[in-house]
């Protein structure tokens, strides 16, 4: 989903004709990312509820973006950006790469970044030069149906170019030896200069360090989204969470916030239990170590009947057929978060949902960009909402193939991969 376009400045240099030259060697450099380690902070006090933004002028942090709006050639231009890898990212590069039917080559990738606007195009009027902005995977135009509904975080206006890897008007604004590459997601975040729609970004304010603010514009806000906004828990439920990544520990977050009984971390990796506990778990359960009986069964024993909410943080559709499984009958909420690899499809036994369970997903935890992302910064600046304590890696852009290879290791939850450097 997209609408108009802003760019924010990284490294490269931005052409009269609004098209971004970019270096050779980011031909190799976008295939991976890196990342470096970092001291665990101390655990911040359990956020409050979701706020939305009350007409704050558009700002963000430490970096920097340029933008193009949908109509005419409005641009924005970013610099000084940070970024995180994410899963989503690694996936696009492999398809990519394997001639997969998601993946489009060549690509800048990345989608969770931040930046401070260094120019704006002709009709730009949400963001300005100098304004510390979020980018949006997830735009909000406020004009559309989806936007109108009142019912979705989804925005139609400028999704059909966005999932080609272009920019409305059908053109790429990254160039590499004189040949167009592919804009990714609508933000393309893995580059020190970059042009997205102006309503795929928002203006924060500056008092959030960029290296904090970037993480906000997916894995943390998706997860906290995805309990509070999506699922919202209530108090007392009993709540398990599959995949203690950023995303799930970020469900947990909400779910602390929200004020739920038992909150249960499911991970295969053992090394993830103090993670899932410091975010606020009350239990932890392997289901590589349950000598025969599934997860299902063990979380339905665990919670007298099943759990009133579950959350697929993990993309693998046989995990997201055992969450919904795992669900009371009658109320049961099995949250989708996780993205499922390409052609794969997920199934249940119809009785599952004939006897009350409900399937339903999201993206972006529910949360519209513009509006809501703001009340988030506001949380983590009020010590409400955890951001630091994900940061575990840190890198420049020069070596983001390692931060890709990073990822799988179990150690790392984010990685903040510094555009300026």
């Amino acid at each position: 989903s997209s609408s108009r376009f802003e760019i924010i400045n990284f490294s490269s240099s931005v052409q009269s004709s609004h098209t971004l030259q970019i270096p050779s060697p980011w031909l190799i450099l976008l295939e991976r990312p890196l990342l470096a380690r970092l001291p665990l902070p101390g655990l911040p006090a359990s956020p409050s509820p979701l706020r939305t933004s009350r007409s704050l002028p558009p700002r963000l942090t430490k970096s920097a973006f340029k933008f193009t709006t949908l109509v005419s050639a409005t641009l924005v231009r970013r610099s000084r950006s940070l970024v995180a890898p994410v899963e989503t990212d690694n996936r696009r590069r492999l398809h990519s790469l394997r001639k997969g039917p998601e993946g489009a080559f060549p690509v800048v990738l990345g989608h969770e970044g931040a930046g401070i606007v260094e120019s704006v195009g002709e009709g730009v009027t949400s963001v300005k030069p100098g304004d510390y902005v979020i980018a949006l995977y997830t735009p909000e135009c406020r004009e559309c149906k989806f936007c109108k509904s009142g019912k979705t975080n989804l925005c139609g206006k400028i999704r059909a170019t966005q999932g080609k890897g272009v920019m409305p008007d059908g053109t790429s604004r990254f160039k590499a030896r004189g040949k167009d590459l592919l804009h990714f997601m609508g933000t393309s975040t893995f580059s020190q200069y970059t042009v997205v729609a102006d309503i795929s970004v928002v203006a924060v304010t500056p008092k959030i360090p960029t290296d904090r603010s970037c993480l906000l514009g997916c894995g943390i806000t998706t997860g906290y989204g995805a309990a509070v906004v999506t699922a919202k828990v209530e108090e007392g439920s009993n709540v398990a969470i599959f995949g203690a990544g950023c995303v799930g520990l970020s469900v947990i977050q909400g779910a602390v916030k929200n004020k739920a009984g038992k909150i249960i971390a499911v991970d295969v990796n053992d090394g993830k239990e103090a993670w899932a506990r410091k975010f606020g778990a009350t239990h932890f359960v392997n289901p590589t170590k349950l000598n025969g009986k599934t997860i299902q069964e063990e979380l339905i024993e665990m919670t007298d009947g099943g759990c009133d909410y579950t959350f697929d943080c993990t993309g693998n559709v046989g995990v997201m057929r055992a969450a919904l499984e795992a669900c009371h009958k009658g109320w049961g909420e099995s949250i989708v978060i996780g993205v499922a690899a390409a052609g794969q499809e997920i199934s249940t036994r119809p009785f599952q949902l004939v006897t009350g369970r409900v399937w339903k997903g999201c993206a972006f935890g529910g949360i519209k960009g513009r509006t809501q992302l703001p009340g988030l910064v506001d949380d983590y600046l009020n010590g409400e909402l955890k951001v630091d304590e994900f940061i575990t890696h840190r890198e420049t852009l020069d070596n983001i193939n390692a931060a890709f290879e990073q990822m799988h290791h179990g150690d790392c939850v984010r990685c903040v991969v510094d555009c300026r450097q």
